[in-house]
């Protein structure tokens, strides 16, 4: 019944949503078309009043300057009456307006009787030397009505220019005022023009002459040459390929013509991604709809119920939070529980931070990382935890999927916890099966445990059962998929790092075989019984390279080339080398997205008809791994991949094959950009980090420990004891023994 009535409700719900939707849209993109028109409309109308008064304004202001006493006296002086006290008047007036009117650029004050020009910037000139001939000549020739406005340009400069008084044919005056106008100002504040504003606004003279605006000259003339339409005042008009919306109005008192230019593609972008949002919006509430529908039809708080029991068990019967008066309502005993828990998290996390515990942690990866463990850790491990108990263990990795989306979806100390979360739910399955257990963190997609395990490989299923209900603890509690691989039984004296990379290796078989089980050696020798014909690794390698360093021609080059090779062969071998490629390419890049969601390259590649499919499509998934890769390299993902290699090289600092090159396979980037990162966020190299991290926890044993130099010189990283002396002394001053021996002195005085 729930499901019929589901299904009933989700057709009615679904076809009412989309009705709505459309309807919706299709009102948007009117009413916007509507405000558009009318927004266009009120900012004509804004201009036309705005240029009217302020023009208007200026002509009077110009009729002012022609009219004040001093400067009038100047003018109409002739030249037996000339004096400088009457042109000091005259320039005392004129540097008065020029301070009072910003739009004013300049004002010439012209006497021909005199044959003197005063200028605003307190130049006099004659007739004969003045800097703007042009205006002299149009003063001279001058057909223009009363008191009209006209363009100017002298000295680079474009100018509205007006002249007083204005001397038509058969009228002469022997002075002249020239008020000049700067255009930038009347822009800016007449027709209120702005950089960012995408439309395009300007004045034609009666002439067709480009008098103000912000539009292109050469688009303005291109629209000059147009016939206007008939009767209208708004049309669509196309040019250079971009469709405009075009007003016009007048300029009663000027004759002039305004322009408003508005590109179409602006507003139908913005309409058309309104109305995206609006129906991506429609089609997610449709789809929390239908979730709300399908819980409403199979409704139940049992689930609540078993959370707030299991919280009830966690916390025992004796807990505080048990004891308050809410504990009788199962919501606010979950909220109580809650806090309680996060509480305990946090007073976990502080003891994770004792020194013991960080010195059993760094004990422990030594012992994984090293070939054979020294005297120091031996002892260490035997006296401190229960691993050798039995003088048999195993080795177990709980490997996170999909850690590229594991990185992008939790912070670096977020995803520090997690991990913590997951060793502690290990080693408490680990417990409830009998095993002693200690685990490790090693900062990147996985953590291992060390268990003391019987002398016999009887007990192989239970490890591997323990294992698995770990791995089904974890999806349950932290939401997180992870594999899991157990080694055999191991002694002390074991190659370690051998086992270790093994089961690292297992983890990924699932990737290739889609087998979701807790994988053991077994597994691994039978993959390699079966890779059959290897493709060639310096081409894969150069391509992987490629990708590091996003150079595109070298992928797409190195890439055709490795295909190439492949088209020789049969179609099993094709597969098989397709299948290792794909493999080596996702384990070089674990911590990016484009493969999630493949559970089996061999069921993948047969959704690929040919070798060309599969090729495009690997090409199209690595530049994607380029694109990630740039588009990661904001300071706050520096700062993150900073910290990673930081925590990488301090969890592998004794491991003396640690170099710049694993450290950047770890954050999966070029060697090159893994040293720049570095070096731009702590002012110096890795190399250089990495030795003054071994000379530090070398200079640390020394002081806090009995240990032989020999021993120092192994844990701290240095492949030699000669190597260790050296750089221990270019760095201090002092040999090893002399260091010990003066902290020693410096202690007991």
């Amino acid at each position: 019944m729930y499901l019929t009535i589901f299904l009933y409700s989700c057709a009615a719900v679904s076809l009412l949503t989309l009705m709505f939707t459309w309807f919706l849209s299709g009102q948007f993109v009117r009413t916007a078309l509507e405000e558009m028109d009318k927004s266009h409309e009120a900012k004509m109308k804004q201009v036309i009043q705005s240029s009217e008064f302020t023009l208007q304004k200026l002509r009077q202001f110009a009729l002012r300057i022609y009219s004040d006493e001093s400067i009038g006296l100047w003018l109409s002086m002739e030249k037996s009456g000339e004096s400088p006290l009457a042109l000091n008047k005259a320039a005392a007036s004129v540097r008065e307006f020029m301070s009072s009117e910003p739009f004013i650029r300049a004002i010439y004050l012209i006497n021909f009787d005199l044959d003197r020009i005063y200028t605003s910037d307190s130049s006099i000139y004659s007739t004969r030397d003045f800097v703007d001939p042009a205006m002299l000549d149009y003063i001279r020739h001058q057909t223009t009505p009363y008191l009209q406005y006209v363009n100017h340009e002298a000295q680079g400069e474009s100018d509205l220019a007006l002249v007083v008084p204005s001397a038509g044919p058969r009228q002469s005056y022997q002075g002249y005022a020239v008020i000049l106008f700067s255009k930038p100002h009347l822009q800016e504040y007449m027709l209120q023009i702005s950089e960012e504003d995408q439309n395009k606004l300007y004045i034609e003279g009666k002439n067709g002459e480009y008098i103000l605006g912000s539009a292109d000259p050469a688009l303005a003339k291109e629209l000059g040459g147009m016939r206007t339409p008939e009767g209208a005042s708004g049309w669509e008009w196309k040019s250079g390929g971009e469709t405009w919306s075009v007003r016009t109005e007048q300029l009663p008192t000027e004759g002039w013509t305004v322009y408003h230019l508005s590109p179409l593609s602006v507003w139908q972008a913005k309409v058309g991604k309104i109305r995206l949002e609006i129906i991506g919006s429609s089609v997610l509430l449709l789809a929390a709809l239908l979730l709300f529908l399908f819980w409403q039809s199979y409704r139940s708080l049992k689930p609540i119920s078993d959370l707030a029991s299991h919280i009830q068990s966690r916390l025992g019967s004796g807990h505080p939070v048990l004891q308050s008066p809410k504990a009788g309502n199962e919501v606010a005993m979950i909220r109580s529980g809650f806090h309680s828990l996060v509480e305990q998290i946090e007073q976990l996390d502080l003891s994770m931070k004792s020194s013991q515990a960080l010195v059993k942690d760094d004990f422990l990866r030594q012992w994984i990382l090293s070939p054979g463990p020294s005297k120091p850790i031996r002892e260490f491990i035997e006296g401190r935890t229960p691993i050798l108990g039995t003088g048999w263990f195993r080795m177990a990795v709980i490997r996170l999927e999909s850690y590229g989306r594991f990185n992008e979806q939790y912070d670096f100390a977020s995803r520090k916890l997690l991990r913590f979360s997951m060793g502690n739910i290990l080693s408490e399955v680990l417990a409830n099966h009998g095993y002693a257990a200690e685990t490790v963190d090693f900062g990147s997609d996985h953590i291992v445990a060390l268990l003391s395990s019987p002398a016999w490989e009887g007990d192989r299923e239970q490890v591997i059962a323990a294992a698995e209900e770990a791995r089904g603890q974890i999806r349950q509690w932290l939401k997180l998929e992870v594999q899991a691989a157990v080694s055999p039984l191991l002694d002390v004296e074991e190659n370690l790092p051998l086992t270790y990379h093994q089961l690292c290796e297992l983890t990924l078989l699932r990737f290739i075989h889609n087998e979701d089980k807790v994988f053991t050696r077994d597994d691994l020798e039978r993959y390699e019984r079966g890779r059959g014909s290897e493709p060639d690794e310096a081409l894969l390698q150069q391509v992987i390279h490629s990708v590091q360093l996003r150079n595109e021609k070298a992928l797409e080059g190195y890439w055709d080339q490795l295909i190439h090779q492949m088209r020789e062969l049969s179609y099993e071998e094709c597969r098989l080398q397709l299948t290792h490629i794909i493999y080596t390419i996702m384990k070089s890049f674990k911590h990016h997205t484009p493969f999630h969601g493949m559970k089996s390259i061999h069921a993948f590649l047969d959704q690929f008809a040919t070798l060309t499919e599969v090729h495009s499509w690997m090409y199209r998934e690595m530049l994607q791994i380029m694109d990630s890769h740039r588009r990661k390299s904001g300071s706050s993902r520096r700062e993150e991949v900073a910290a990673e290699m930081i925590e990488y090289v301090r969890n592998h600092l004794h491991d003396p094959n640690l170099s710049v090159d694993d450290i950047a396979a770890h954050v999966s980037m070029s060697v090159n950009y893994a040293r720049q990162i570095f070096k731009d966020r702590f002012g110096s190299s890795l190399s250089d980090f990495i030795a003054n991290q071994r000379i530090d926890y070398a200079a640390r044993l020394l002081t806090t420990t009995d240990w032989t130099v020999a021993e120092i010189t192994e844990q701290s990283g240095f492949q030699t004891k000669s190597t260790f002396f050296a750089a221990f002394k270019r760095a201090t001053g002092m040999t090893p023994n002399q260091y010990r021996l003066e902290k020693s002195a410096g202690a007991s005085s």
